[in-house]
């Protein structure tokens, strides 16, 4: 899909109606015609046209009677337009990834630097494992409102942990369901079959965590070797944690477990794929801010 073929045939009027669309998610799943005449505020005959060119381009879907629905390909025009007025990005580009619950474009900033776009998309996985690993949307009402959520959460995080750690990428803004961020040439460590100092990788995935804990009060959550990325610069190998969303706070009663179930995963990760050894006690007493190395 070519976001930026489509965003280039849009004008204002549509933004307008995807605006009120975007609004309107959390109160109705689809919205009647008489309400967003009101909210639009533009003659019936332009908002008939607008709605119907952007249901050609499926960016709305009609419902019984007169009521429509912004899809998900709406809300990423919206979010585009969006981070253009606020000069976050002047360009958009082509998909680099996709994700089980997101998408990612690559975007240019107004200063000419290659960026990130991470499109939430919530519910592309089961709802059962949706709502086990983020906790934090059951009370919410669809995937859209989900989905904002999530990047809410996650542009937060990171913006928080890349004040006191390098190995998280930096996030430049947020619109929506997106988050434009840091983009990093690397690799999955998960395919990262070679590494110079295994070990070293691992200590600095573990400083992160301790980060993380002692200055941002906050556990990952969801740690597995499909969210960090190496990247290579020079003669260092820079592991960058991403998918923050899921976070919990210290206080939460259920951090624990899962901080331990971040650093065994992690531990045993190392052992079975690079044969270094590190006692789970330590590294769990390190993350603490118990003991200074590990």
């Amino acid at each position: 899909m070519d976001l930026s073929k489509l965003y280039r045939t849009l004008g204002m009027d549509e933004f307008l109606v995807l605006k009120a669309m975007a609004s309107l998610i959390s109160k109705y799943e689809y919205v009647p015609l008489e309400i967003l005449e009101k909210k639009v505020k533009v003659p019936p005959k332009k908002l008939g046209r607008s709605i119907l060119r952007l249901g050609k381009i499926n960016a709305l879907i009609k419902g019984r009677g007169s009521s429509y629905k912004i899809t998900f390909l709406g809300l990423d025009l919206l979010a585009i337009h969006s981070m253009m007025l606020k000069g976050i990005i002047s360009a958009i580009g082509t998909q680099i990834g996709t994700g089980k619950e997101s998408d990612i474009y690559n975007a240019v900033t107004l200063e000419g630097n290659s960026v990130a776009i991470k499109f939430y998309r919530i519910g592309r996985t089961s709802f059962q494992k949706v709502l086990r690993r983020r906790s934090y949307l059951v009370d919410k009402m669809n995937w859209m409102v989900r989905s904002i959520t999530a990047a809410e959460r996650e542009f937060n995080a990171l913006r928080i942990l890349s004040e006191y750690t390098d190995y998280v990428p930096k996030v430049f803004g947020r619109s929506h369901h997106a988050v434009v961020m840091e983009y990093i040439v690397g690799i999955e460590l998960q395919k990262y079959f070679s590494p110079s100092d295994p070990l070293g990788i691992l200590r600095k995935i573990l400083n992160v965590l301790r980060v993380a804990y002692i200055k941002v009060k906050v556990v990952h959550g969801d740690l597995s070797e499909y969210n960090i990325i190496v990247s290579k610069q020079g003669n260092e190998e820079k592991p960058y944690i991403i998918d923050w969303p899921q976070y919990l706070y210290v206080d939460d009663p259920c951090h624990a477990s899962l901080l331990e179930r971040d650093i065994k995963y992690l531990i045993n990760f190392f052992k079975r794929r690079y044969g270094v050894v590190i006692d789970f006690r330590d590294a769990l007493r390190f993350v603490k801010g118990e003991i200074d190395e590990v």
